[in-house]
């Protein structure tokens, strides 16, 4: 189930389709798999999982401040976070394009 509310969120989040806040798409160790997995992540099964502490999130446009592309995902180092904005970001995150980081 975990891993298609991944998908799920991933779909939502390259078609430009907004989650409410509440079930935001956020930077992990773990993502549905979209093409190959981003630098520093190795493939299992339909996930890419960090083999380094680093988290990635799906590519809308732009990375976010602190994030680097890799392939079709944003990767930023351990303890960076991100989530796809939804309205305003939430208290203690930041603008940053089409995201809210920390």
């Amino acid at each position: 189930m975990k891993s298609l509310t991944m998908f799920a969120a991933a779909v939502i989040a390259t078609s430009g389709l907004y989650l409410p806040t509440a079930f935001a798409q956020s930077s992990s160790t773990s993502v549905a798999k979209d093409g190959s997995c981003p630098s520093g992540f190795k493939s299992s099964g339909s996930s890419c999982k960090s083999s380094s502490g680093k988290v990635a999130i799906a590519k809308i446009g732009s990375c976010p401040t602190g994030f680097k592309a890799s392939s079709n995902y944003c990767v930023g180092d351990k303890g960076d976070y991100a989530e796809v904005k939804s309205g305003s970001c939430s208290g203690g995150l930041k603008a940053s394009g089409k995201y809210c980081v920390k």
